[in-house]
């Protein structure tokens, strides 16, 4: 079966975070085949900047939609109207190095992966920061092989998310991981791309990390 990749992020309140992130998929040297983007119903000016960047994607699908709820809630309704068969998620607030997609898809050539678990690093520009990210990243020399992805950075087969019930709805917090321990769980082969990477910036104080 052909691959065909759908590109999904959820979105609240992010009208300084979405620029970063969809001018840093735009220059990938690969995209995907459609990108599909779920707001929780945002009331800043978030869904007037992904329309005019939207422009930007040419041939590429381009699809906004609106949907309440938590990134669970926003995830499974993406992928529930994605077309590809892979799909490849992000968070806003990120950048991507410009062979992130091109290299989280690549394992998928072999039928036998499932699940490709990429990798992100934190970005930083104080001691605060500094310090947050040893507690919100994973260095690079600790990850192995039983590394379970965050969905900053991560690529899946859409039927595997079908097969597992998808994202759980009742969790706010950690449903990435407890959505990637279910895949393995369920005995679905995961394969580690440590260079297929997003770049993440850190809360820039303890106020804004308690959020």
């Amino acid at each position: 079966m052909a691959i065909k990749i759908s590109f999904i992020t959820t979105v609240f309140n992010e009208e300084k975070n979405v620029r970063p992130l969809f001018e840093s998929l735009l220059n990938q040297t690969k995209l995907p085949d459609e990108i599909i983007v779920v707001d929780a119903k945002s009331t800043d000016n978030t869904v007037n900047a992904l329309k005019e960047l939207g422009k930007k994607f040419g041939k590429v699908k381009f699809s906004l939609h609106s949907k309440k709820g938590n990134r669970s809630v926003g995830r499974n309704f993406a992928i529930s109207k994605a077309v590809g068969n892979i799909i490849v998620a992000t968070d806003a607030g990120c950048s991507l190095d410009k062979k992130w997609l091109e290299r989280i898809v690549l394992p998928f050539v072999d039928p036998k992966i499932d699940v490709v678990a990429g990798f992100y690093r934190p970005v930083t520009h104080n001691v605060f920061e500094k310090c947050l990210a040893c507690y919100t990243c994973v260095m690079s020399d600790r990850v192995t092989d039983t590394f379970l992805p965050s969905s900053r950075s991560v690529a899946f087969r859409k039927s595997a998310w079908k097969k597992v019930g998808g994202y759980p709805e009742n969790l706010d917090t950690c449903e990435d991981l407890v959505f990637a321990r279910t895949l393995k769980n369920a005995d679905y082969v995961f394969k580690v791309q440590k260079n297929a990477i997003v770049y993440w910036p850190q809360r820039n104080n303890i106020l804004e990390a308690g959020k």
